[in-house]
């Protein structure tokens, strides 16, 4: 999960780059229809059954997390016609966080103490990494926060179905499913990939490879296994690391604050990862000569 948010957290400032020449409609629908071709032919190769691909579990998680997923992902690049990347990041990461909360009504997962502090400490680390010093909520910003709340309801769909399905035909369909979803908007595709120079279309490349078919992959196998709660916790990185591109290679301000939250959320995710290895640690049975 660590990895699937470092590769997402490169994306906002190649989204906000690539928003020059494609519209937000066309540039969700292309990477993710590539996506689903790519992950469809993956499964193919890895030779997976019929019966496993379309299983009730399978189709619901790819089919709800896909309608999510669309909804995320074309909010937050609209946003970004109009948000800094580190900005972006911020909000998508605080929408994210509140799927511990989601998970108590709709799953019955109720987040521990320990979770709620270290989601709560996160938050104040986010913040201090991208919140304007006026503390206006703008028109991209609010996009991009409703996108982030598709993301949180995203992660519970997973949560819920991920573990009994096939990890890549989930991704697959979901990767199909937002493209469908979003295709409606994206007028003009053909021409607009079309008039794409060697730079924008090696930014799609990143997003397609990067940012549609690895990181949901790894967010997929990661969700077999962890709550919703640590995953929205361990998203609270992918803001650090959308900074830390923005500033080496979009070309973004440096701010002294940026460390302060930069270490808020690192200190949170260390915190809860190492509690929860030690409570694990705990359970196991100590061999007995």
């Amino acid at each position: 999960m660590v990895v699937a948010t470092l590769l997402w957290g490169a994306t906002f400032v190649v989204i906000r780059d690539s928003l020059a020449g494609l519209s937000p409609g066309t540039l969700v629908a292309v990477r993710f229809g590539v996506a689903a071709v790519v992950l469809g032919g993956i499964a193919l190769a890895r030779g997976v059954r019929l019966s496993a691909a379309t299983g009730p579990a399978t189709l619901r998680a790819g089919i709800v997390g896909g309608v999510a997923a669309a909804g995320g992902y074309l909010f937050q690049a609209i946003g970004l016609t109009s948000t800094r990347a580190g900005s972006s990041a911020f909000l998508t990461s605080t929408g994210t966080l509140f799927a511990a909360l989601f998970a108590w009504p709709l799953l019955g997962q109720r987040p521990g103490g320990r979770l709620v502090l270290g989601i709560g400490i996160a938050l104040i680390g986010s913040a201090l990494l991208g919140v304007r010093g006026d503390l206006g909520l703008r028109a991209g910003d609010a996009w991009t926060l409703l996108g982030a709340l598709c993301f949180a309801l995203q992660v519970v769909a997973l949560a819920r179905w991920a573990k009994d399905g096939d990890a890549v035909s989930i991704a697959a369909i979901q990767a199909a499913v937002a493209s469908l979803c979003v295709l409606p908007t994206a007028a003009h595709a053909a021409a607009q990939l079309a008039g794409l120079d060697g730079a924008g279309r090696a930014r799609l490349a990143y997003l397609i490879v990067a940012g549609s078919v690895a990181a949901p992959l790894l967010q997929v196998h990661a969700q077999r296994t962890l709550p919703p709660g640590r995953i929205g916790l361990l998203f609270a990185l992918e803001p650090v690391f959308a900074l830390v591109f923005a500033l080496a290679f979009g070309g973004e301000r440096f701010v002294a604050r940026w460390w302060v939250g930069a270490a808020l959320i690192l200190s949170s995710v260390v915190w809860v990862e190492w509690s929860e290895a030690r409570r694990r640690a705990a359970r196991i049975p100590t061999a007995t000569a």
